[in-house]
């Protein structure tokens, strides 16, 4: 059984040099994608109310809160970036249980910002990090616990490994985090769980870095295996897992990505008026049926473009009452052998019908994004908020960001 002495050896171990390209590429397109999404949660609710909270508590700190001229202490702005990662469309893990990957993304960053860390010792933090939370979220249950466990408990594995750490500080961080569980809620991604698991794993880290020495809260009496069951990871030190995290390009669940990457490609070959849609069927599986947004789809339709969720609009109430989603057996089948399925057909007043069909979506483990995908979601989230100068500047520094620092690119989220 894996144990908190594993994960420790194993995030203390890897190095950005022991990383091959490719998931060095794939770190920076997600702390790419993080900040973008962190970008355009600020101002929304709960965020802001963390940000105020946070500000009033902190008259100074080395860490920014991102989208501000504040900064505070590293586990508080911590608490607030993660939670503005986790509030809209972040990288996930495609996992029995549904888990951001960019809690790590946010903890690793602020921290590395407060300790003057390198931009390899970042990109080394991140990629341990995604390497402990894609093996969490596929070997380990969490019954009666909330899916942002699992991000707490890498996210202080990659804080670790990005400050330096060594073994025996590595096994307190993480253990003082695993000891954290957080409980169940509804909502998957909510905001404010995804915050208090980004500021857990950072102020974990600072603890063992004061002196305080953690329980083995995974493999100890009391720990994860006595808590939900015996678990092993096979935790690899090319920390392959980073690919694994799945970049969604559109502002709707994951189970709805593939659905919207079908109704944009059909609305891609003919121009759709709202007026001429009679109906619209959506053929998937159950989890994508009980996710859809018929709002969303209706603007994916009509608008080509689904990166930012609607607003209400009055063109757009026909069409998304004419949306019909079911559950198709063959979908369904495929679905359970791993593909991510939608079929969208939409069927005009004049008689004609279009059809179009995915297997996955882009960001998909299976059809990785590329940096222009990351790059045309980033400036689609942080038009609102920067100018193309700076956003330029954003993805150069991220791009290089094993020749920059964290302070660097904190320093331009301002």
């Amino acid at each position: 059984m894996t144990s908190t002495g594993a994960l420790a050896e194993f995030a203390a171990g890897v190095t950005y040099d022991g990383l091959p390209e490719e998931v060095r590429e794939a770190a920076k397109r997600r702390v790419l994608d993080a900040v973008a999404v962190a970008l355009d949660s600020v101002g929304t609710s709960p965020t802001d109310g963390i940000r105020r909270t946070v500000a009033t508590q902190n008259a100074t700190g080395r860490s920014r809160l991102w989208g501000s001229e504040l900064s505070a202490a590293a586990s508080d702005a911590a608490m607030y970036n993660g939670a503005l990662a986790c509030a809209g469309n972040g990288t996930v893990f495609l996992a029995p249980a549904l888990g951001s990957a960019s809690i790590s993304v946010a903890a690793v960053l602020t921290a590395a910002e407060a300790r003057s860390a390198t931009g390899e010792e970042l990109l080394a933090g991140v990629a341990a990090a995604h390497e402990v939370h894609g093996e969490l979220a596929w070997h380990a249950p969490l019954d009666g616990f909330h899916p942002a466990t699992h991000g707490a408990i890498a996210a202080s594995a990659g804080v670790g490994r990005a400050l330096g750490f060594g073994t025996g500080r590595l096994e307190s961080a993480i253990g003082i985090a695993a000891g954290r569980g957080t409980l169940a809620v509804d909502d998957e991604f909510d905001p404010v769980v995804g915050g208090n698991a980004t500021h857990e794993a950072v102020s974990a880290c600072l603890l063992a870095e004061s002196g305080v020495v953690g329980p083995d809260a995974i493999a100890g009496p009391g720990g994860w295996h006595d808590l939900v069951g015996p678990f092993d990871l096979d935790l690899d030190p090319g920390c392959e897992r980073v690919r694994d995290a799945a970049i969604r390009p559109y502002d709707a669940h994951p189970h709805a990505q593939s659905t919207l990457e079908a109704a944009l490609d059909l609305a891609s070959d003919v121009t759709l008026d709202p007026a001429d849609i009679d109906s619209v069927t959506v053929e998937t599986y159950p989890e994508a049926v009980e996710a859809l947004d018929p709002v969303t789809l209706a603007a994916a339709l009509v608008d080509r473009d689904a990166t930012k969720r609607p607003a209400a609009r009055e063109d757009l109430r026909p069409v998304a009452s004419a949306v019909d989603a079911r559950v198709d057996d063959e979908l369904r089948e495929r679905a359970e052998r791993g593909e991510l399925p939608a079929r969208v057909t939409v069927d005009c007043h004049d008689g004609a019908t279009h059809e179009a069909e995915e297997k996955w979506f882009t960001g998909h483990p299976a059809r990785a994004a590329s940096w222009g995908v990351v790059e045309e979601k980033f400036h689609a989230l942080a038009e609102d908020r920067y100018d193309i100068e700076r956003r330029s500047s954003i993805i150069e520094t991220v791009r290089g960001l094993e020749a920059e620092t964290a302070a660097e690119l904190n320093r331009l989220l301002d």
